[in-house]
């Protein structure tokens, strides 16, 4: 339930990317820095990680932050439908380095759940792309799912080294460390492509506001709580809660409408974290 909650809560994510007055590095930028406050105070009332854990968590962080840099990039150039899909892409590559770091093997309903969630991705994705819709050009649409695409190596990394510690660090420990790593990351390719940093009115300030305390404190942290305490090819599956609700978000907001594909695929994927759920009970 955690990781479905705080997948359909970085489902804003994209959407809030598209409002931003600054660019999509510089927001996830104030992304960060927003949540770090909350997330140092709360870090330090927890159980301290050690140095080898901080360590793992700057890693995690900088692959976090290369996975938003390129899925906010793509944002631009497909579908926020397209970009939120390709960037979700990590059970395949989860479920090989879980098998191999981690011995999980998977009960035969988690695998049949899995393969209608992806016959529901792509359905979704075929179906986005036969509607036309989205801000970019065809060879930029191509541009932007390959972004995306590559963007979801960068996550699954991330999120096999939060399972690989598993319990071991409180989330708290998790989320700031992470955080701060993924910070500076933002940081320096702002800085590196010249976007600027600071807002020009109280809406943009709200905005990037919202993707700290919303997507980043509220949606990560939910993740970080969830994958931390499921094999990690079931907590990506049920991840595919996030592209649903931006195709549903996207739809309403800036007419990315869904046809009778896309819809079929929406169902499908709904239908395979169904079954993965009750596998899993």
């Amino acid at each position: 339930m955690a990781v479905m909650m705080g997948a359909a809560l970085i489902g804003l994510a994209p959407i809030l990317i598209r409002y931003s007055e600054l660019g999509p590095q510089a927001s996830n930028l104030w992304r960060f820095l927003f949540a770090l406050p909350i997330l140092g105070i709360m870090a330090a009332r927890a159980p301290q990680a050690s140095r080898a854990q901080i360590g793992w968590l700057g890693l995690a962080g900088l692959l976090f932050g290369f996975e938003l840099s390129l899925w906010a990039a793509a944002l631009f150039l497909t579908t926020v439908t397209n970009a939120t899909l390709m960037s979700n892409m990590t059970p395949v590559a989860a479920a090989l380095f879980g098998w191999v770091l981690f011995r999980e093997r998977l009960a035969q309903q988690t695998i049949l759940g899995g393969l209608i969630a992806l016959c529901g991705v792509v359905a979704l994705a075929l179906g986005r792309a036969q509607m036309g819709v989205g801000p970019s050009t065809p060879e930029d649409g191509w541009l932007g799912d390959g972004l995306g695409l590559i963007s979801a190596l960068g996550y699954a990394g991330y999120l096999l080294i939060v399972r690989s510690l598993g319990t071991g660090v409180s989330v708290w420990a998790v989320m700031f460390w992470a955080s701060l790593a993924a910070a500076i990351y933002a940081l320096c390719l702002s800085l590196a492509l010249g976007e600027a940093l600071l807002p020009q009115t109280l809406a943009g300030w709200g905005v990037l506001l919202a993707l700290g305390l919303v997507t980043q404190l509220g949606g990560q942290g939910l993740i970080a709580y969830g994958v931390g305490r499921l094999p990690i090819v079931v907590a990506t599956i049920l991840l595919w809660m996030q592209p649903l609700a931006a195709a549903v978000l996207s739809w309403i907001l800036f007419g990315e409408a869904l046809g009778p594909l896309a819809l079929f695929g929406a169902g499908l994927i709904l239908a395979g974290v169904f079954v993965v759920q009750r596998a899993r009970s």
